[in-house]
């Protein structure tokens, strides 16, 4: 699938850049099918890729000690995911399960890097994103604790 006729308009790669980078991004990635229970990752396994959900629902889930749930959210169409891990090149510390049938697109650790230097703005926009992650946390954090 074509990034340029993805109807997907809340996409990081639509979001951020110009149709000619967006053609060139669009060559990297492959898109994926996965059926709901599938596993996309596990906790504990090594980064292979980042990804960016088409359509469908998946599931983030971080279990506590005895295995439980501890914490999960789903992850909305458009959404980049699975970049942490990638970027500090430590096991994942969360697992990824599909939710309803989806499709995901991949992007190969490699080619995701390149990114950062074929193409222009890359690395400023993935930061910005990187900081809207990071307040959208904090104030999910915030909601939990208030009394």
């Amino acid at each position: 699938m074509n990034c340029l006729t993805c109807k997907n308009r809340t996409c990081f790669i639509q979001n951020n850049f110009s149709a000619k980078q967006i053609s060139e991004i669009s060559k990297i990635k492959k898109v994926v099918k996965f059926k709901k229970g599938d596993l996309l990752y596990k906790k504990g396994s090594r980064p292979k890729s980042a990804y960016i959900l088409l359509d469908g629902c998946i599931e983030i889930i971080k279990k506590d000690s005895r295995g439980g749930k501890k914490d999960f959210y789903f992850v909305e169409p458009g959404e980049l995911f699975g970049y942490r891990s990638l970027l500090t090149e430590e096991p994942h510390n969360t697992t990824v399960k599909i939710y309803k049938n989806s499709k995901i697109c991949i992007f190969d650790k490699e080619d995701f890097f390149e990114l950062f230097i074929s193409t222009k703005g890359f690395a400023k926009k993935f930061m910005i994103f990187l900081s809207d992650q990071l307040k959208r946390r904090q104030k999910r954090l915030d909601e939990k604790t208030k009394i």
